[in-house]
């Protein structure tokens, strides 16, 4: 139950983080600004070609709104729409063949996409410099990928600020320089980008020399959290579990790590486990802990198997039942899919634009959920 160190967060983030960002309903030649009063009338007109039925169309299937959620349907639509000159649905295109949703994964055809998106839209240029970063579909080039993220943060983009930041920080391409890293999650944050904020909070967390700010770091947490990011809930909900004379609402620790486990996060599965097992914030439940650890494991596959081999193989001696125990936590995976993709709450509109990054699915952190009890969440 301790924070990470920074480096190990951020390489995670700049090396397996699927890139996706929201944006704003643009003017298209051929759109009805006019919402259809039923889903046959949308359908009506997105098989016309209207594209922002296209769009709307595609987001409902993408997380089941009037429609049973269907994510091939919904990558038909931005297809079509993609297929028209739309950036937001090549953009979004390109994000669902990087991560393999509705389509078969292929890195090349999302690199092509968010090519295509990326000259007009910003977050567009952050997601391809992800792909460079990575060489994902693309032959690695880190300077073309500073190049872009440089770019998109001069138009504005708080995501470029917060991964302009972490290169300073790590020395990806140029020197390390933390005062330029800091600099730049600042400037993130004031972009609002939960990801900004999420990385100056660890950061402040880090500093050699100096005591840092609980404070300041629930605050950074707290937004970064309550736009859904899961880095931001699991951190959190850590940083609340280590700090328990912080102002905080009562649950609000187990809240977020159950949000955030929830949305596929093995390590906040894991720490649920820990808490359970422990007895800490909640009842000692061993049975609830070695279910927790079983689904840590599965959501982490190897990296998770290694750190909690130990743990099961005990549990599992003193926990009565221990085979149910693995169904129920598999049957609870089938009701929480790890997918990088969610459905983003904020001032974009997301009849349209549904998406934004996250590292995995993000659930709004309103749970009914029992901590020690994982069942179906209520959102």
């Amino acid at each position: 139950m301790a924070f990470r160190s920074l480096p190990r967060h951020s390489i995670r983030w700049l090396s397996v983080v699927c890139l996706l960002g929201a944006i704003s309903a643009q003017a298209e030649p051929n759109t009805q600004d006019e919402h259809p009063a039923s889903v046959a009338e949308l359908q009506t007109k997105a098989a016309q070609g209207y594209v922002v039925q296209e769009l709307e169309l595609a987001a409902d299937y993408f997380v089941g709104r009037g429609v049973p959620r269907d994510l091939a349907q919904a990558a038909f639509w931005y297809r079509k729409a993609a297929d028209q000159g739309n950036p937001s649905a090549q953009m979004n295109l390109g994000y669902l063949y990087v991560s393999g949703i509705g389509v078969t994964r292929d890195p090349v055809e999302a690199a092509k996409w968010y090519r295509r998106a990326s000259s007009s839209i910003p977050d567009a240029k952050v997601n391809l410099a992800s792909v460079y970063l990575r060489g994902i579909g693309v032959k690695q080039d880190t300077d073309e990928a500073l190049r872009l993220l440089r770019s998109a943060a001069e138009q504005g983009d708080g995501r470029a600020d917060a991964y302009l930041g972490l290169a300073n920080y790590l020395g990806s391409g140029m020197p390390v320089d933390r005062g330029a890293a800091e600099a730049w999650f600042i400037k993130g944050v004031r972009q609002n980008d939960p990801e900004a904020a999420c990385m100056l909070a660890l950061w402040d967390a880090e500093q050699p020399g100096r005591a840092p700010d609980l404070g300041r770091e629930a605050e950074l947490l707290r937004r970064s959290a309550a736009s859904g990011y899961v880095e931001g809930m699991h951190s959190l909900g850590v940083l609340l579990v280590k700090h328990p004379d912080l102002p905080q609402e009562k649950g609000e620790a187990t809240d977020m790590l159950l949000a955030a486990a929830s949305a596929g996060s093995w390590k906040s599965s894991l720490a649920m486990g820990v808490l359970a097992r422990d007895g800490r914030l909640m009842q000692q439940d061993k049975r609830a802990a070695y279910r927790w650890f079983r689904i840590a494991a599965l959501q982490g596959g190897s990296p998770a198997e290694s750190v909690l081999q130990g743990d099961l193989t005990r549990l599992s001696l003193s926990v009565p039942g221990s085979a149910a125990t693995d169904q129920e936590a598999a049957a609870w995976l089938q009701v929480h899919p790890n997918h990088d993709v969610f459905a983003y709450k904020n001032e974009i509109n997301p009849k349209y634009f549904p998406f934004q990054e996250v590292y995995a699915t993000a659930q709004a952190p309103n749970v009914e959920e029992k901590a020690g009890q994982p069942t179906e969440q209520h959102n």
